[in-house]
């Protein structure tokens, strides 16, 4: 085994069972089967409650999450040079420059192959928390906007991966109007990209005064740094910014509803 796939599969744990560590494996050269006494190698949807339940770390979530960074990435059949850059700062910042440089060509290959993301989220959903998975989506859409704009095939794989991640619709509306913003409601006067400032703390206009509140506590509580201080270092840059988007949409909102103030 080189010294790159010892390195990565060292300290992983469920990370390495199901399908992605077959995918990991793959790539690594390396059959699955022989790299670890608790490697769970069913890869159907339903060997998810193997060995290796409950029993991630850091690493075992970086490495599901790169599997999906290349889902999304090849999602509509081009890999861009600003999608790249963005993967680039993730992994530098996680792994060193030395490591991080040899992650990114593991999934520069991924993004070549077919990825089961139905198996990969089940994997990913039984071992981590809600709130481990509604950042790792929000971090996705960071990378699907990467080059100022969105196409319909990479929202379609975000949505697919959110509802296999159980990510719920509420919070979903969320994310999607903070990353992609294609409302065209321009009566806030609001400078955030015409993004609908309700809509981004995931409720409708007709919401009440308490709602608001009530919905904003919500999406701050997701955000606050107590939150995601276990996380990586790029996912809590990103909750740092997604922040300030909440407080702009209900900065927004206050000044069309003087009783909120």
């Amino acid at each position: 085994m080189s010294s790159f796939t010892k390195w990565l599969f060292a300290g992983l744990g469920w990370a390495v069972g199901g399908p992605i560590g077959a995918i990991l494996g793959y790539f690594l050269g390396k059959s699955i089967s022989g790299s670890s006494d608790r490697v769970y190698t069913d890869t159907s949807s339903q060997g998810h409650r193997g060995p290796y339940r409950n029993t991630g770390t850091q690493q075992d979530i970086n490495a599901a999450l790169m599997v999906l960074i290349a889902a999304v990435m090849k999602a509509d059949g081009e890999v861009k040079r600003s999608e790249l850059d963005y993967v680039k700062r993730f992994l530098l910042k996680n792994y060193g420059e030395a490591r991080g440089k040899e992650v990114l060509q593991v999934l520069k290959q991924m993004v070549e192959q077919d990825i089961p993301v139905d198996q990969v989220c089940a994997q990913i959903k039984v071992n981590t928390d809600y709130s481990t998975r509604y950042h790792m989506v929000d971090f996705l859409f960071g990378i699907g906007g990467a080059d100022g704009e969105f196409h319909q095939s990479e929202l379609s794989m975000l949505r697919l991966i959110a509802q296999y991640l159980g990510i719920s619709q509420y919070d979903y509306t969320s994310i999607h109007e903070r990353h992609v913003g294609h409302s065209s409601n321009q009566a806030f006067g609001h400078s955030n990209n015409q993004k609908d400032p309700y809509k981004v703390l995931g409720i409708t206009e007709v919401a009440t005064d308490d709602e608001v509140r009530r919905a904003y506590r919500r999406m701050a509580m997701k955000y606050h740094p107590d939150r995601v201080a276990g996380m990586s270092e790029e996912l809590q840059r990103n909750a740092a910014e997604q922040m300030k988007e909440i407080n702009s949409a209900y900065e927004a909102i206050k000044q069309q509803r003087p009783s909120l103030k």
